[in-house]
């Protein structure tokens, strides 16, 4: 009877261990976080905070394109045009941030979301380089135009 309560025992410690395993990152999140700038096109790394008052997935808008969910603890690397753009909470999200890029640099935005009277809402937040570089090194690749990573390569 003692064998079998010890089996128990390894056999659910085994499964608490496999639920702690990390992820291995594919070769698009490991490229995006070279943090390599692109001819003609300026590198933009949105994140969204671990520690977000909202776990809830929040769609989100470029330019009046959908760009797709984030989540806590995730980020998207964007190649954009030099000039003006906007990102957006998508339907009841009234979030917005608006944001001019030049060609060759990196910029990182923090995305935090809050929730109030069941309605989420976006803030988005320039970082610093360090801050941001941190962050994304921590945090999982989403792609860069909400389709699933794998699926398309990165913009040129």
């Amino acid at each position: 009877m003692k064998h079998r309560s010890h089996a128990g025992a390894i056999f659910l410690l085994l499964l608490l261990l496999a639920g702690c395993a990390t992820r291995e990152p594919g070769p698009q999140e490991l490229q995006s976080k070279r943090f390599e700038t692109t001819p003609g096109k300026a590198v933009v790394y949105l994140f969204r905070d671990r520690l977000d008052f909202s776990r809830a997935p929040v769609s989100l808008m470029l330019d009046g394109q959908g760009l797709g969910g984030t989540y806590a603890g995730t980020y998207y690397r964007l190649e954009l045009a030099p000039g003006r753009h906007r990102v957006a909470g998508f339907a009841d999200d009234s979030g917005a941030f608006e944001f001019t890029v030049a060609a060759g640099r990196l910029y990182f935005f923090r995305h935090s979301v809050s929730r109030f009277m069941g309605f989420d809402r976006s803030a988005f937040f320039p970082v610093d380089e360090t801050q941001g570089r941190y962050a994304v090194l921590q945090y999982e690749y989403l792609g860069n135009n909400g389709i699933p990573v794998g699926t398309q390569p990165l913009i040129r």
